[in-house]
């Protein structure tokens, strides 16, 4: 098989060293409900690596949760991969409020990937540290959800208060304590440290606005879905980068070895966002065009598997990459849900490991982006790439994508040039499964510049640049204790449900 590594007039950004990243000392994550067939539950997996040479000590813990319980210390190096089962019970079901939050600590850096696995369906994710999550986000589903849409939010400081508008999408449908919340409404609650919070809906909840006093985790996707056209299921889930980490510039690279194309959903974080999409099909360009209205609001794409391009937008925006249902036995994949991360957080270095198949193994891929001089520093697993990968170049750009196969397990990519930053993805496929997800990335907040503005009631700024949103209640109160009244208010008082 012919590897293709894509070539996109863009200058990748340099690694800024001690900059936040998915790597870190302390991780709060959980699991989303997948669905269970035959009457077999399958156990979700926690998968924990490092890039140090060093024994790192690791502790994983539910502090919450005594009936399961989880409580594993081990050591991994590099090279090195530890995997922990966890019990089903810490998987969330349909919409709840809970405490299965799962606590990851180590004494040196380590990568960590959540892997939510059931028969026929599986999909996974990269967990970002605590350090690095934000108070924003917007999430991702895919509709029709066949299942049901998803997302959960993580609780990682106690008394945050979070905020959450469902998007303006028809059949949403929230029953949550006792209330009903349908599109366009708010629902308003208090959690706290390794609180766990799920909703779910028949309806599409791409766009949900999640805003908090405190940074959160939030994991989204889909508890099970069609991709496209064909039969086979599959479930979906990401860890979703904060507003403040989203960028304006992306390298897209097609699912390997299939010819169904990807779906795309792009994500807007302000109004009136342009985006132009640009590349190369078989040596062919190929260019499209497109604004997505409101912020929260996404435009979905179907490209051929044969597409690599560069996407540039005016305002920063997430960009997703859906691999589709398979159609054929000889076209053996399934719907994963994959973040294509900002070229503006690339980052040098990566250590990153395999999950494992409900039947024995995936076929495994490494998708890749590097600045197209200095492709031949690359370096896998201590080794060159080899001399017979090819090259597709795209008009105006001066990046180089591709992909190569690797095998289960522990692996590492780096390059010759410390201040050469490369973006990678991996992605497995095998009969009626697949996962897609980022191997790392930088998260700097490199949307976070605030500048005051007049507050309009419930406008959903930051009005006061104290990165807080609406935080006041618009009562003649100081609520936030910083000498001003109502200078950043909600626009009615709020109606939490739970603990204020």
């Amino acid at each position: 098989m012919t590897n293709l590594i894509w070539v996109v007039l863009l200058v990748l950004v340099p690694l800024v060293h001690g900059a936040l990243d998915s790597k870190g000392k302390r991780f709060i994550i959980t699991f989303m409900e997948n669905k269970i067939l035959n009457n077999t539950d399958y156990k979700p997996e926690i998968f924990i690596t490092t890039a140090s040479t060093n024994l790192v000590h690791v502790n994983v813990t539910s502090p919450k949760s005594q009936h399961p319980q989880i409580n594993a210390q081990f050591t991994v190096t590099r090279g090195i991969v530890h995997r922990v089962v966890v019990d089903q019970d810490f998987r969330l079901n349909q919409t709840e409020l809970s405490t299965k939050g799962i606590l990851i600590s180590a004494d040196e850096e380590v990568v960590v990937y959540g892997v939510n696995r059931e028969l026929w369906s599986d999909d996974g994710y990269l967990a970002l540290p605590t350090d690095v999550l934000g108070k924003e986000y917007y999430t991702v589903s895919y509709s029709p959800s066949y299942y049901y849409c998803e997302f959960a939010v993580i609780g990682v400081h106690n008394h945050t208060r979070v905020h959450i508008k469902l998007p303006n999408h028809p059949n949403i449908t929230v029953h949550f304590r006792g209330h009903v919340y349908h599109e366009n409404q708010w629902i308003n609650v208090t959690i706290n440290r390794f609180s766990t919070l799920e909703i779910n809906s028949v309806g599409d909840l791409t766009g949900t606005h999640i805003i908090s006093s405190k940074p959160v985790g939030v994991i989204s996707g889909n508890k099970k879905t069609i991709v496209g056209h064909g039969k086979s299921r599959d479930h979906l889930t990401e860890m979703l980068l904060p507003v403040q980490a989203w960028g304006k510039n992306f390298a897209t690279v097609p699912i390997p070895d299939r010819h169904v194309g990807d779906n795309f959903r792009f994500v807007a974080s302000k109004d009136n966002t342009h985006v132009s999409v640009s590349g190369v099909i078989d040596g062919k360009p190929f260019t499209d065009n497109f604004v997505i209205q409101h912020a929260g609001g996404y435009v979905q794409k179907h490209y051929s598997s044969k597409l690599y391009s560069h996407v540039n937008s005016d305002q920063p925006m997430a960009v997703y990459q859906f691999s589709v249902t398979q159609t054929s036995h000889t076209d053996q994949a399934d719907p994963s849900l994959i973040t294509i991360p900002p070229i503006e957080q690339y980052a040098a270095d990566y250590t990153f490991t395999t999950p494992q198949y409900s039947q024995g193994q995936y076929h495994n891929y490494f998708m890749f982006v590097v600045d197209s001089n200095q492709t031949a520093g690359l370096i896998l697993d201590g080794k060159s790439l080899p001399q017979s990968q090819t090259y597709v170049h795209i008009p105006g750009t001066n990046l180089a994508a591709g992909y190569v196969n690797i095998t289960a397990g522990t692996h590492s990519v780096s390059h010759l040039n410390p201040n050469t930053v490369i973006g990678g993805i991996l992605f497995g496929k095998a009969g009626l499964e697949s996962y897609g997800f980022p191997v790392g990335l930088l998260t700097q907040p490199v949307n976070s510049g605030c500048q005051a503005k007049a507050m309009t009631p419930g406008d959903e700024v930051d009005n006061d640049c104290d990165g807080e949103v609406d935080e006041e209640d618009c009562d003649g109160k100081d609520n936030d204790s910083d000498g001003k009244i109502d200078e950043d208010c909600s626009g009615a008082p709020l109606i939490v449900i739970g603990r204020k």
